[in-house]
C-alpha cells in the first residue's frame, strides 16, 4: 500500500464540513443510495397515482355515458356531470389540461 501524500486529497475534511459544488462525487455511498431510493419511490408512486386517476376517470366517464342513455332527465343530467368530471380527472392527471388549482 502506498502512503498518500497531502497533495492527493485537495479537500481537507479534518476541519468539518466544507462547501461543495453539489457534485455526485462529493456524496458518500449511503447518501447517494438514499437520494436514488427516494427519487425512485417518488417516480413509481407518481406513475401508479397517475394510472389510478386515469382509471377512475374512465370508469366515471363510462358510468356517465351509460346514464346518458336513459330516457329520464335526472339520470341524464347526472350522466353529463359524471362524463365531464371523469374526462377532467383523466386529462388533468395526464397533464393534458391544467388542474383546477392553477385556474384560480
Amino acid at each position: 500500500m502506498v502512503p498518500s501524500s497531502p497533495d492527493d486529497n485537495p479537500v481537507d475534511t479534518s476541519t468539518g464540513p466544507q462547501a461543495t459544488d453539489g457534485s455526485v462525487e462529493d456524496l458518500s455511498e449511503e447518501e447517494l443510495y438514499a437520494i436514488v431510493r427516494v427519487a425512485t419511490e417518488d417516480a413509481v408512486l407518481g406513475a401508479l397515482g397517475t394510472l389510478m386517476f386515469v382509471g377512475i376517470g374512465i370508469v366515471l366517464a363510462s358510468w356517465g355515458a351509460a346514464l346518458l342513455m336513459s330516457a329520464t332527465p335526472l339520470p341524464a343530467a347526472i350522466g353529463v356531470v359524471l362524463v365531464l368530471f371523469g374526462a377532467y380527472l383523466a386529462l388533468s392527471s395526464l397533464r393534458m389540461i391544467p388542474p383546477v388549482r392553477e385556474w384560480v
